[in-house]
């Protein structure tokens, strides 16, 4: 699972686990946010559900997720999923191991990456979504050229599900190929603050 999803984030460089001891040590916002990223909490493992091999989502979005891709299937348009559910554990080899790969202080890898223990993708609520038809625009900013990413902007909200980090955000780059479901309370609950102007 973990070299699925890590290896294309970074370039296809392979990962160790590094030492789960480590602490991210900076000040935090009155929002509780850190580096541009909200604190999230891990989902409990009776709440996931396989959707592919290696992807697990929440229980909560899976058909809404799956109604979707047969959706955008019947207007000619193929979803890949990506990356779904990841550990605070992977988050936190993903986040540390981008250190040592790129040499970036905090700042600059949590603008690509979330910081453990504030990713989207630890709630089972984000997925990351591809072109099935035009795979080298995986985990790229070149995915809003797809004709997927016009349909998911188009469609998306439809299913309950809103781009997480659009052009607009000061902290994290822009991901086109992230998304997040808000169509169950579970879901609008974990992104209150998310969806709170601030």
């Amino acid at each position: 699972m973990f070299s699925f999803v890590a290896l294309r984030l970074i370039r296809n460089v392979e990962l160790k686990p590094l030492n789960n001891n480590v602490k991210l040590q900076v000040e935090r916002n009155l929002d509780a946010r850190i580096l541009g990223h909200l604190p999230y909490n891990e989902a409990p493992k009776e709440k996931l559900v396989l959707i592919e091999p290696n992807i697990e989502v929440h229980i909560d979005m899976r058909d809404s997720l799956l109604k979707m891709r047969e959706e955008a299937k019947k207007d000619g348009i193929y979803l890949v999923f990506l990356s779904g559910y990841r550990s605070i554990n992977l988050q936190n080899d993903i986040f540390y191991s981008l250190k040592s790969i790129r040499n970036q202080e905090a700042a600059e890898r949590a603008r690509v990456s979330a910081p453990p223990g504030y990713s989207e993708h630890s709630t089972g609520f984000a997925i990351d979504i591809g072109d099935a038809t035009q795979r080298e625009t995986d985990f790229e900013t070149d995915f809003e050229n797809t004709d997927a990413f016009k349909w998911l902007i188009k469609n998306a909200a439809k299913f309950h599900f809103k781009l997480s980090f659009n052009k607009d955000n000061k902290y994290i780059d822009y991901e086109p190929w992230h998304w997040r479901y808000e169509g169950s309370i579970e879901a609008l609950k974990v992104f209150e603050s998310a969806n709170r102007k601030l």
